[in-house]
């Protein structure tokens, strides 16, 4: 399912399960939304529009339960409001207003809520195929940019302010309003605001200084996701890290659930499944998938794969690949 195709729904709709009233508007597609819960799945799942670009605002009034997830595309996201914090892979940070979070393929990110907002949490994504990114940055010469060790060095996060800012907010208006118009040569005329957005981010980037914007990375929340983020492939339980963090089982439980609104398990469970899907989408077979990314066996891995996307890991790969092989 194309982002153009996505319609909102009201968070009493989700809480309701109105099927037949979403069905109008979805028709079929609606279970692509759906867990069996009825919870919204959101965006981790859609598939871009454009082989280039996508652009979309997004608001949350309510403390909303976003899955750990990645995606196939780059994502920028221009943070206009919202006390909230963001976990990318084992990084934490708290956002101010006009921060700018950037997000390769196949890195775990979700924000994490706090126990209300105190004000709307307003977006504006962008998101970037894979091989555009390529092909501008190498134009740009930003190799660095792609390097892991460069992206732990430097920060996932760029805060903005000044004349900077106000260029920023310019090119993301532009970007919107060419979206929703539809003007003839739209996109094209948003491939240049994207070149134009791509020269500043890096610029920002390379000048951002290393003492400007850390990561909130005292907490043993941090210290454990870290854990898991180097372990996932592992055998893990709530048995293991208690001994190695030298803490009882129940406090790591309710640690998590009191900051992230979500159990142990399921953080480590989307992680591996994260795993997955980057395996997926590199060809890996998938009788091969399991063990790599730390399920005891292929029904594990294919229960708990249909049960986050509501897709097989199958279903899956035919989606991204467009192979129907076993």
């Amino acid at each position: 399912m194309k982002l153009s195709q996505l319609k909102k729904v009201t968070y009493e709709e989700i809480k309701n399960k109105q099927y037949e009233k979403l069905r109008e508007t979805m028709g079929e597609d609606i279970e692509l939304y759906f867990k069996e819960s009825g919870q919204f799945i959101g965006y981790q799942e859609m598939e871009m529009g454009s082989k280039y670009l996508d652009v979309h605002e997004d608001i949350s009034y309510l403390k909303d339960s976003v899955s750990l997830h990645s995606h196939i595309f780059y994502e920028i996201l221009f943070c206009r409001s919202g006390n909230i914090q963001y976990l990318i892979g084992d990084m934490r940070y708290q956002l101010q207003p006009n921060d700018i979070i950037f997000v390769p393929p196949g890195v775990s990110h979700r924000p994490i809520f706090g126990e209300q907002l105190t004000e709307p949490y307003l977006r504006t994504a962008l998101w970037v195929s894979a091989d555009y990114w390529k092909k501008c940055s190498e134009e740009l010469n930003a190799a660095e940019w792609e390097e892991k060790k460069e992206r732990q060095e430097k920060s996932y996060i760029i805060r903005t302010n000044g004349a900077v800012l106000y260029q920023f907010q310019k090119i993301f208006e532009e970007l919107l309003r060419e979206e929703k118009e539809e003007k003839p040569g739209a996109e094209l005329f948003s491939r240049g605001l994207f070149l134009q957005l791509i020269c500043l981010l890096y610029r920002s980037w390379k000048g951002q200084a290393m003492t400007e914007l850390k990561s909130e990375k005292a907490a043993l929340l941090d210290e454990i996701i870290s854990y898991i983020e180097k372990h996932f492939a592992e055998e893990i339980s709530l048995k293991t890290i208690a001994a190695h963090f030298l803490i009882s089982e129940s406090a790591i439980g309710q640690l998590f659930k009191k900051q992230m609104d979500v159990s142990f398990y399921k953080i480590v469970t989307q992680r591996r499944l994260i795993e997955a899907k980057k395996l997926i989408v590199d060809g890996v077979l998938l009788k091969s998938i399991p063990e790599l990314c730390g399920f005891s066996d292929y029904s594990v891995f294919y229960k708990a794969f249909v049960k986050e996307y509501g897709i097989s890991p199958k279903e899956f790969r035919t989606m991204v690949r467009g192979e129907q092989y076993d």
